[in-house]
C-alpha cells in the first residue's frame, strides 16, 4: 500500500498499515493505533464500493488479444438499446471520457 501519510489527523500519533474488515471485505488501510482512526486511499474505497454493488457502473478495462476492451453493463445495453453493430463515440472532457452510442442504423437510414 502507498503511504499516503504519516501521522493521524486527530492525534498526530505515527499510522500504520493495517487490513480492517468492513461488511465482510478485507481492505488495506493507515490506521492510528493510539485514536483507532482509519485512513483509506481513493482506490480501496472504490474497491469497496464495487465490492458492495454500490458502483454498478464500474467496470475494469481488460485485454484481448493486442486490443484493450472493457465490458458494458446489461443496464446500459439495455437503456440505450445497443445491439452488435453499433458504435460508441468517445468524447473527452476535461473529467474524463463519454462514451455516446451511435446506433449503425442512424448513419444509413
Amino acid at each position: 500500500m502507498k503511504k499516503f501519510m504519516k501521522t493521524c489527523y486527530k492525534c498526530k500519533t505515527n499510522v500504520k498499515e493495517a487490513t480492517v474488515v468492513k461488511d465482510g471485505i478485507k481492505l488495506k488501510c493507515l490506521k492510528c493505533p493510539k485514536c483507532g482512526e482509519e485512513y483509506f486511499t481513493s482506490s480501496e474505497l472504490i474497491r469497496y464500493d464495487i465490492l458492495t454493488g454500490k458502483r454498478r457502473l464500474v467496470r475494469k478495462f481488460g485485454t484481448l488479444g493486442v486490443s484493450q476492451i472493457i465490458r458494458v453493463p446489461d443496464k446500459v445495453i439495455k437503456d440505450f438499446k445497443i445491439k452488435p453493430g453499433d458504435y460508441g463515440i468517445f468524447e473527452e472532457r476535461p473529467d474524463g471520457i463519454l462514451i455516446k452510442p451511435l446506433h449503425a442504423n442512424e448513419l444509413n437510414p
